[in-house]
């Protein structure tokens, strides 16, 4: 099996905050010095308490399963600002905040993030035409049409 799923539902079973989710799991380095990292989000805020915790126990079964036989160091984060958006379930906690959107047909919308429901989100574009009302300006773009979706930062 791949060790990088390995280590992914393992990653998983180390989670015991129901707000908390995996993202990502990454494997890195040469045989001498790997680097796993384990990328998680939540519905809500956390903190690098729950990211300890996590990499803890997690480096528990790594050892007791040797998976990784050569030496290696566990880093647990947050994906960042500069990954995009893997899951439905990390858009809400973005709503208000402006996205750039990368559909599967590569048409690209950015705009403010002004909704989510359980197969769509909504977009207010950016450098549209003013409407009177926000409500005809919004876009609704299917999850399923996605390709990627990541949040920008304005300094």
């Amino acid at each position: 099996m791949d060790i990088v799923k390995l280590i992914g539902e393992a990653a998983e079973s180390c989670i015991e905050n129901k707000n908390i989710f995996l993202v990502d799991v990454n494997v890195k380095g040469n045989a001498g010095h790997q680097k796993v990292l384990v990328f998680i989000d939540g519905d809500e805020s956390f903190g690098i308490d729950e990211c300890s915790a996590i990499s803890h126990r997690l480096g528990d079964i790594l050892e007791e399963k040797q998976w990784i036989t050569e030496n290696y160091t566990i880093e647990v984060s947050s994906p960042g600002v500069d990954k995009p958006l893997k899951f439905p379930r990390q858009y809400p906690k973005h709503i208000g905040r402006d996205l750039e959107v990368v559909m599967k047909d590569k048409a690209k919308l950015v705009g403010r993030l002004a909704g989510v429901d359980a197969e769509n989100i909504i977009i207010i574009p950016a450098g549209g035409k003013q409407k009177k009302n926000e409500k005809d300006a919004q876009v609704k773009l299917a999850f399923s049409e996605i390709e990627k979706a990541k949040v920008l930062v304005r300094l």
